[in-house]
C-alpha cells in the first residue's frame, strides 16, 4: 500500500512527540513491547513443545483464527508467552484448549501472573533443583514428587500461590530433571491433585526408560488423560490408580475391564495395574521383540547398532499401520519426509499377472520426487516436506497399510551403520506391504496437484477406484538420538515400487559368473565362465584375474558381483571406474542401472 499524495497530518500528526528531526518514527524494540503488552491481552500456551514456537503460533493463527504477538518462551518454565489484540479473541482462544498439534494436546490460559514474588528468578532454578536432589533416590532409580504441594520449601517460595504458578511448576521441574539427566525408572506422583497431564507431557521424554508410576490419590477422572503419553512411554511396566475417581466412580466389571483395555493400548509394555497382572509378561516380551534372521540380507555395523535398530524400526512400522500421528514425536521442526516412485524397477520376480493388482500408483504419483521424471525446481521443492505439519499431512495422503514385520521378518532386509557426520544412524529397510485401505486426507491429495488436462497425475474423484494392493519399498532414516534417550529423524526418504518377492535378496545356492560375449564386451580378452556354489569367495576367481588384482581387490570384486549380480566383467568395470571403493561402486551401479543391457547380468 502506497502513502503517496496523502497530507502530512494525515493520521502522523499524533506521532509527532516521537519524530525525529528527520521525521522518521523514533519507536525502539523495547518501546514496541511496552507498546504492545499495555494495549494487548497476554496469554499463555502450554503443549507446544512437539514443534518450535513460530510454528506454534502460525498453527494457531491458522486453525483458531486469533493472531499470537510478540511471542517468546519462558526459559524457566518452557510457557509459551504471547499477546492477543482483545479480551474476545483471549476467550475465544481458552475455547480452543486440547485443540491437537504436533501430537500433543494445546492448553491455553490468560498470563499476567508469575511466580511469587518471594521468588528470585535467579533462584528459581537452585530451588527446584535442590529439590529434585532431595527426592531422588539413586539406589532404586526412583524420584519421588509425591504431594509436592505440601513441601514446606517450594509452598514458602511461593510456587502454589495461584492457578498459573502452580501450573508452571511441573514443566520447569522437568527441564531441569533433563538437565540433569537422571537415570530414573520410577516416579511417584500421588497426592498432586492433578485432574489432568498437560503439565506433565514433557516426562515422556525426560525419563523414555520409565517402568513404574504411582498416580495414586490424585483428581484424575477421564481415560482421555493418559492420551498424553500414548505411545511415548514405551517401556511402562506398572502403574497405579487407586484412588483416583476414574475406577472408584465405575459399578460394573465390564466398565472396569474397558478401562483397563484403554490403558494397555496406551502403554505397549504394561503388565500390572493396582497390583494386578493384565497379561503375560513373557509373551508380550517375545511379541515385542523383533530379531531379524541372520544371512546375507541383513547388515548391522555392530550390536548395540543391531538393538537399536531393529527396535526402532518395529516400533515404527507398527505405528506407520496403526497410527501415523503418533509418530510425529520423532519429527522436529527441520525434520524433512519425501517419497518417490519408482515403476520401471527391474526386479520383478513375480509374474505380471500376480502383480497386477499391486501396479495402480494413483494414490502416489501426485506427491512422488522422482527426481528423473520431476525436473522442476519449483516442483521438487514444493515435494519435500519440512517439519511436523508438513510431514503429517503427506503421511495422510499415503495409503494405509500393513507390514507382516513380526509374522514375517524374512521378506525384510535392513541395513544399519553409524553417520558419524550427524552422531547418528542410518536405517534402510526394504520389503513389501498390503494396502489396506485408502488415504486420510484425499481431499489434501487432490488439492495438490494443479488442476487441468495436461496433468496426467491428477487424481480425480470421479475416476474408477484405484485398485489397492501388495507393493514393494525401500526406506531410509537418518536416526539421530537426542537426549535421555529419544529418537530424531531427521531425514526420511520412502521408495515406492511395483511387488518384488524376498528372492531379490535371498542368498542364492550356487552363483553363476559368466562373461559377455567378444562382440558384446570392450575388453579383447573375455573373462571365462566360473560356478562358485555356496558362498563365493576370492579363491573361486579364475587365476587370470587373480594375478591381475591384489588381494583386497579380489575380495571388493566377489563382494560386488555378489551384490549387483553382474558379471565378471562388468564387475571389474565398475570397481576400476569406482576407484574400488565400495561405497562408490553401489552408487555407480544404482546410477546406471537402467541403462545397463541385460547381458551385464548374470541370471
Amino acid at each position: 500500500m502506497s502513502y503517496r499524495g496523502r497530507g502530512r497530518g494525515g493520521g502522523y500528526h499524533n506521532y509527532n512527540n516521537n519524530n525525529n528531526n528527520n521525521g522518521r518514527a523514533n519507536f525502539n524494540h523495547n518501546q514496541v513491547d511496552s507498546y504492545i503488552a499495555q494495549n494487548s491481552i497476554p496469554i499463555e500456551i502450554m503443549g507446544w513443545n512437539g514443534a518450535s514456537s513460530d510454528e506454534c503460533v502460525n498453527f494457531i493463527s491458522r486453525k483458531c483464527k486469533v493472531v499470537v504477538m510478540n511471542h517468546v518462551v519462558d526459559p524457566a518454565t518452557g510457557v509459551l508467552k504471547g499477546y492477543v489484540k482483545t479480551q474476545q479473541m483471549a476467550n475465544d482462544l481458552l475455547e480452543w484448549s486440547g485443540v491437537k498439534f504436533a501430537g500433543q494436546s494445546l492448553k491455553f490460559s490468560k498470563g499476567g501472573d508469575t511466580f511469587s514474588n518471594k521468588i528470585n528468578p535467579g533462584n528459581t532454578i537452585d530451588v527446584i533443583t535442590q529439590f529434585i536432589k532431595s527426592r531422588y533416590q539413586p539406589e532404586f532409580k526412583m524420584l519421588n514428587l509425591s504431594a509436592v504441594k505440601h513441601d514446606p520449601i517450594l509452598v514458602n517460595q511461593g510456587f502454589f500461590n495461584s492457578i498459573s504458578t502452580t501450573s508452571k511448576f511441573f514443566p520447569a521441574l522437568m527441564k531441569i530433571a533433563a538437565d540433569l539427566k537422571l537415570e530414573v525408572l520410577s516416579v511417584d506422583l500421588s497426592g498432586n491433585e492433578l485432574t489432568d497431564l498437560s503439565t506433565l507431557s514433557a516426562m515422556a521424554a525426560t525419563f523414555p526408560q520409565l517402568q513404574n508410576l504411582s498416580l495414586q490419590n490424585n483428581n484424575l477422572s477421564r481415560i482421555k488423560v493418559f492420551e498424553t503419553w500414548k505411545h511415548k512411554l514405551n517401556f511402562l511396566r506398572e502403574l497405579l490408580l487407586r484412588g483416583n475417581p476414574l475406577l472408584a466412580n465405575l459399578t460394573s466389571a465390564s466398565d472396569v475391564e474397558n478401562i483397563k483395555l484403554e490403558i494397555m493400548r496406551a502403554f505397549p509394555r504394561l503388565i500390572v495395574v493396582d497390583g494386578e497382572i493384565l497379561r503375560n509378561e513373557h509373551v508380550l516380551n517375545e511379541s515385542l521383540s523383533f530379531g531379524f534372521p541372520s544371512g546375507g540380507s541383513m547388515f548391522f555395523q555392530d550390536d548395540e547398532i543391531r538393538n537399536m535398530a531393529t527396535n526402532f524400526i518395529s516400533n515404527y512400522l507398527n505405528l506407520w499401520d496403526s497410527n501415523r500421528a503418533d509418530l510425529m514425536v520423532l519429527y522436529q521442526a527441520e525434520s524433512q519426509f519425501s517419497m518417490q516412485v519408482d515403476t520401471s524397477h527391474p526386479y520383478l520376480l513375480e509374474s505380471k499377472t500376480n502383480n497386477s493388482a499391486g501396479t495402480d500408483f494413483g494414490y502416489y504419483l501426485p506427491n512422488s520426487r522422482n527426481l528423473t521424471r520431476v525436473s522442476s525446481a519449483k516442483t521438487r521443492s514444493s515435494r519435500v516436506a519440512v517439519g511436523q505439519e508438513q510431514i503429517f499431512k503427506a503421511f495422510s495422503q499415503l495409503p494405509k497399510t500393513k507390514h507382516d514385520l513380526l509374522a514375517k521378518p524374512e521378506n525384510f532386509s535392513v541395513e544399519s551403520y553409524r553417520y558419524s557426520q550427524v552422531n547418528g544412524v542410518i536405517i534402510t529397510i526394504h520389503g513389501s506391504f498390503n494396502e489396506t485401505d485408502k488415504p486420510d486426507n484425499l481431499d489434501g491429495l487432490q488439492s495438490s496437484v494443479p488442476s487441468g488436462p495436461r496433468n496426467r497425475f491428477a487424481y480425480n474423484q470421479n475416476k474408477k477406484a484405484i485398485a489397492l494392493g501388495h507393493k514393494s519399498f525401500d526406506r531410509t532414516l537418518v536416526v539421530i538420538p537426542a537426549p535421555n534417550g529419544a529418537m530424531i529423524v531427521a531425514s526420511d526418504l520412502l521408495l515406492i515400487r511395483p511387488f518384488a518377492s524376498k528372492d531379490a535378496w535371498k542368498q542364492p545356492q550356487s552363483y553363476q559368473i559368466t562373461p559377455p560375449s567378444s562382440a558384446q564386451s570392450s575388453n579383447p580378452s573375455p573373462v571365462p565362465a566360473v560356478t562358485v556354489h555356496g558362498a563365493p569367495s576370492a579363491n573361486d576367481l579364475p587365476p587370470e584375474i587373480k594375478s591381475s588384482l591384489n588381494p583386497a581387490q579380489q575380495e571388493l570384486l566377489v563382494k560386488v558381483v555378489l551384490e549387483t549380480k553382474l558379471t565378471l566383467q562388468y564387475g571389474i568395470m565398475l570397481c576400476e571406474q569406482s576407484s574400488w571403493d565400495y561405497q562408490q561402486c553401489i552408487i555407480n551401479f544404482k546410477n546406471s542401472v537402467a541403462s545397463l543391457p541385460r547381458e551385464a547380468y548374470t541370471t
